[in-house]
């Protein structure tokens, strides 16, 4: 399968830098200029998950994404590995990558890693993001089996269990599945040397809410509509951020699932460009 032709074009504009990780090192790549948003991406993935939402965020702010340890291109965290184990190794590249003041914004387990990453940042975070993630001390819904692709199978049957567990896991519609979010998927996937294994079950994110409330971070939470790990608890999310925050901005993305920031970039990007300002005005207003 060949890369996305957007994947290539990033890739190829991208500054790309490493920093310690392990017994090797974790990879990051940046676009734009201005304030930083760092961008973490989820279980199983890489960069790549915010394909879609790159280049708009690069016209408005300098963009930082990562490999998270143990996916992509990053090598392995030291073992045995926590959320916070893995923040460690983010905050010390971020003491070169972006020493000034950073929103933080993280999709599903990179919203989880990113609460703690925040809290070890403070009060150089000026905000804290979290797009579908877990860890909240909530019940996750729950939801059929994955399929798992082996070696004995063709690339058509590969790309159609990578179809079929999108669809019950990332997206609200399975018709916006195309050959970009297959092609992704097939490759994050293969890449992917780490697993989240019960943190999402967790309430590791939950504490670092009430770390960051209590620092006067700003906080927002943005959810697809029908995201599938949260179900028909969604309103369960939203009550948590503004009970830890009151008048914290919760959004939800209609129509969309899990990976909301690729389903629907263009409803997500324009939350992210038009409330990161304002949310660096709330926190730096006394």
């Amino acid at each position: 399968m060949t890369m996305p032709e957007l994947q290539g074009r990033l890739d190829r504009a991208a500054r790309r830098h490493e920093t310690p990780c392990g017994d090797g090192s974790m990879v990051w790549r940046e676009w734009g200029a201005g304030r930083t948003v760092l961008l973490l991406h989820g279980s199983f993935g890489s960069w790549t998950h915010w394909l879609r939402n790159i280049e708009p965020l690069a016209a408005h702010f300098r963009v930082l994404a990562c490999d998270l340890p143990g996916m992509g291109e990053s090598d392995l965290p030291p073992m045995p590995f926590d959320a916070g184990s893995l923040a460690d190794i983010l905050a010390e590249g971020l003491e070169r990558l972006a020493p000034e003041p950073f929103h933080l914004v993280g999709f599903s387990f990179g919203g989880i890693v990113g609460g703690h990453v925040a809290v070890r940042t403070l009060p150089r975070v000026l905000s804290y993001t979290a797009i579908g993630s877990n860890a909240l001390g909530l019940p996750l819904a729950s939801k059929a089996p994955l399929r798992k692709p082996n070696r004995r199978m063709s690339q058509a049957e590969i790309l159609d269990v990578h179809r079929h567990n999108l669809g019950l896991q990332m997206f609200g519609d399975p018709q916006r599945i195309d050959a970009t979010a297959l092609a992704l998927q097939n490759a994050n996937t293969r890449r992917a040397r780490i697993r989240s294994g019960r943190i999402p079950a967790g309430d590791s994110l939950a504490k670092r809410l009430g770390e960051m409330a209590a620092a006067g971070l700003p906080l927002q939470g943005i959810w697809g509509e029908r995201d599938a790990t949260a179900g028909d608890l969604l309103h369960t999310r939203r009550d948590l951020f503004q009970a830890v925050q009151p008048g914290c901005p919760f959004h939800t993305v209609a129509g969309a699932g899990h990976w909301a920031a690729f389903e629907a970039p263009d409803e997500v990007n324009r939350i992210l460009i038009g409330s990161l300002p304002a949310m660096e005005v709330a926190a730096c207003t006394p």
